[in-house]
């Protein structure tokens, strides 16, 4: 598979808000048609949706990310030729635009006030690290000096090991010579992880004091974990990360606002997400140390967020 380059014009050429907006707008409408028709073409729509025990795996989330034609050429199965063009998976390609940029928009004033901090991304979920590789790639396009000479490390905190891996190879391509990130020291580290049991994530954080650190979940932990998991993971972050760290991630909508197609589809083809909302964060947070600094919604379907230390 290619690498994901959110920068990349057919990247951007993937995205036509307008017709993703007219697709969420029309989405509930189609799905009351689909509860309509015989049974068996409803199977039929379900094994066409990927979804892989309960939830879309890593690679498969990537690629419908890469959208039709940064995905051409290909060996792809009829389901995935059939997906990749489907305008609702535009919505996770916006929703990584959205996050890259929230992120990155984060660290460039840290990086610019502290050149002698290493940067640090603890990614939960992770699977290939594109919010966090896409975020290097925004802040080196904004000011290339602020990457060079610190040590950069990518853990992604997965359950699936092949995401991760995938994440490694592409920065073995992009450090190598003539490509984005030659002559940094960047290095991707795998983790397998359960977020049920965050203590890994307490300690990786501690053997990093006095980094710049940011710690995010896209499509991860906000949008499957229970209450009890998720202030678990903040935390174990909390106990010893620096007083400037971050966590971002997306979340759904809650039941009682969120897009009835979006909320229609996923309930249809057995996807057991949580829809959250941000009143729903807002009563988990109550049981940590952190604090919504601000929020960002997306057709109402995606919440992207950021918290700091209170």
């Amino acid at each position: 598979m290619p690498i994901l380059d959110i920068t990349h014009p057919l990247f951007q050429a993937s995205i036509d808000e307008q017709a993703y907006h007219s697709n969420v707008v029309k989405s509930a409408r189609s799905i009351e048609s689909l509860k309509k028709m015989p049974g068996f073409i409803q199977k039929i729509f379900v094994r066409m949706s990927n979804v892989d025990n309960t939830h879309l795996s890593g690679m498969r989330t990537l690629l419908y990310k890469l959208g039709p034609d940064l995905s051409r050429g290909l060996k792809l199965s009829f389901r995935d030729k059939w997906a990749v063009k489907q305008t609702s998976f535009m919505g996770l390609r916006i929703r990584l635009r959205e996050l890259c940029r929230r992120q990155a928009g984060i660290l460039l004033p840290q990086l610019k006030q502290f050149p002698e901090r290493n940067l640090c991304f603890f990614s939960i979920a992770g699977g290939s690290g594109a919010d966090s590789i896409n975020t290097l790639i925004l802040v080196q396009e904004a000011d290339p000096s602020l990457l060079r000479g610190r040590k950069i490390e990518i853990h992604l905190l997965d359950i699936d090991p092949y995401g991760p891996a995938f994440a490694k190879r592409c920065i073995d391509v992009m450090k190598q010579p003539g490509e984005r990130f030659h002559g940094l020291d960047i290095s991707v580290h795998p983790t397998p992880y359960d977020w049920s049991q965050p203590e890994a994530l307490q300690k990786k954080s501690a053997d990093r004091s006095g980094w710049i650190q940011l710690c995010s979940s896209e499509g991860g932990l906000f949008e499957y974990g229970s209450d009890a998991d998720i202030a678990a993971n903040l935390n174990r972050f909390h106990a010893n990360s620096p007083a400037d760290a971050r966590v971002t991630g997306s979340l759904i909508f809650d039941r009682a606002h969120c897009n009835p197609g979006y909320l229609g589809f996923t309930e249809f083809i057995g996807v057991q997400i949580r829809y959250l909302g941000v009143e729903g964060l807002q009563r988990i947070l109550a049981e940590t140390s952190w604090v919504l600094e601000d929020y960002q919604e997306i057709d109402t379907i995606y919440v992207l967020f950021t918290l700091k230390k209170a």
